[in-house]
């Protein structure tokens, strides 16, 4: 069976990579996938086929976040992550809140908020 901390981290260089199919690999057939609300009320994403295809338009070239300390407890995950600070200085930081079954993820829940530095 596949330790959960490994399975973030492995999911992570993935997302690093752009590398959709290993993203998908890492998901679970009946995902659901919560985003933060910074672009208006968030909408839950259920199924594999759609999460990947949000993840699809978030992942690619640029300059992406930076994915801070994975820490595992049991079944759940936590990443740390922020953002390049933005012209003003501020920075969009937070976490992402995994749950794992059988080797995979099952939910991702992302929590976010934006600070002056």
């Amino acid at each position: 069976m596949t330790d959960s901390r490994e399975l973030i981290e492995r999911f992570n260089a993935a997302w690093l990579r752009g590398d959709l199919p290993a993203l998908s690999a890492a998901l679970d057939d009946d995902v659901v996938y919560r985003p933060n609300a910074w672009d208006g009320p968030a909408v839950a994403v259920h199924g594999r086929d759609a999460v990947v295809e949000v993840f699809a338009g978030q992942i690619g070239p640029g300059e992406g976040p930076d994915l801070g300390d994975v820490f595992a407890s049991g079944d759940r995950v936590v990443c740390e992550w922020q953002w390049p600070p933005a012209a003003d200085g501020t920075v969009l930081r937070g976490l992402d809140v995994y749950r794992i079954r059988d080797g995979r993820i099952t939910t991702k829940d992302v929590y976010g908020k934006i600070t002056a530095s």
